[in-house]
């Protein structure tokens, strides 16, 4: 027998017998009076943790806390009741803004702007919401102005309805205690809830540093470059700070590198660099100065690994590097990281200043 028509044969078997066990099954549930399947809603049904929301203003936050307890889905899910911490009305929950929503994945091998938002779409939304799996979303155009509170009173209380067919059932109460804005990440040397400028031990300010400075040396000294030593002391030392900074409302990202004297350091020094796939952006200008992209924002868009996030996906990850022939005629690789993350829109730049001391980019 051909084997295709072997096959034929047997794919129809094969139907012609889960059919008939279907059919089976159901006489067997009108023979012996079995009841049909009825939506149960679980007396334990609830938000089992974290009955404090705190998400950070400016970002796209979801809490996954729902228990169902085998509940019968779909449950309709509500937020009622929702007022200040003193019990008074509040009518935060009736905010609605434009977000941006995913229509198709994002991939990371997108090659154009236009591509990337062709993928998604700008829809209104409820700033704060709760959707059909119980999870509840803080959106990124949510911002200080609309949730904020001055100390003590930093928060909402609300209660969540759910129902279905099996019933109804009020959860609560839960809070909502929103963080104030932090546009980017790292953001260590701002304070967590009010995102007020952090002080070390000698009362400098906090800042911010790379996360890993492998094989940089001086170019006075010859002394090997640090990210920090002496954390937590007067006597902290670090060799290159990290500054974000937002210069306009547009869409690109522009890194630069500065010397101890605040001079610009041409970028192709960092002779190792792969610019091209340093970040997801279009259309870079390389000058004496900066290195300049076309993005999109968020800073990564999703969390899904891409070739330029870390191995998790939760940040992009700048990596520079270059090379230069050391005192024993070996190769001396250097390489400066940066995870990162960027929420809000705009020009940003993120500038590296080696404040203590020039690297050394020339062979011995």
């Amino acid at each position: 027998m051909n084997p295709i028509n072997r096959a034929m044969i047997l794919s129809k078997t094969t139907v012609y017998c889960i059919a008939a066990i279907v059919v089976f099954l159901s006489s067997c549930k009108k023979l012996y009076n079995l009841p049909e399947d009825k939506p149960y809603l679980s007396p334990d049904a609830n938000y089992t943790s974290a009955p404090i929301l705190r998400p950070i203003l400016g970002r796209n936050t979801i809490f996954s806390y729902f228990k169902s307890d085998y509940s019968s889905f779909p449950i309709r899910f509500e937020i009622i009741d929702f007022t200040n911490l003193d019990r008074t009305s509040s009518d935060k929950l009736g905010i609605m803004r434009n977000t941006y929503i995913w229509k198709r994945a994002y991939t990371g091998q997108e090659t154009s702007l236009d591509e990337i938002n062709g993928k998604r779409a700008i829809e209104e939304r409820p700033l704060f919401q709760v959707n059909s799996a119980g999870e509840f979303i803080m959106w990124a155009s949510a911002t200080d102005a609309d949730f904020r509170k001055s100390l003590p009173d930093t928060g909402y209380r609300f209660n969540v309805k759910i129902s279905n067919g099996g019933g109804e059932k009020i959860l609560g109460p839960l809070f909502l205690a929103p963080l104030a804005t932090r546009p980017y990440e790292p953001s260590y040397h701002l304070n967590e809830i009010t995102a007020a400028p952090r002080k070390e031990v000698s009362g400098a300010l906090k800042r911010l540093i790379p996360a890993t400075l492998v094989n940089m040396f001086g170019a006075t000294t010859g002394n090997p470059l640090v990210r920090e030593t002496g954390a937590g002391t007067t006597a902290l030392k670090q060799d290159v700070w990290v500054y974000f900074k937002r210069k306009g409302a547009g869409n690109t990202l522009t890194i630069k590198f500065f010397d101890k004297d605040s001079i610009a350091i041409n970028p192709t020094k960092f002779n190792g660099t792969k610019w091209e796939k340093l970040v997801h952006g279009f259309n870079p200008v390389i000058t004496p100065t900066s290195v300049k992209y076309e993005v999109a924002y968020p800073i990564p868009l999703t969390s899904i690994p891409t070739p330029y996030t870390t191995s998790d996906g939760s940040q992009a990850l700048l990596t520079f590097s270059y090379n230069r022939i050391g005192f024993s005629g070996l190769r001396v690789i250097a390489t400066m990281t940066l995870p990162f993350n960027i929420y809000q829109p705009g020009d940003w730049e993120i500038i590296f200043f080696f404040h203590n001391e020039n690297p050394k980019f020339e062979d011995e």
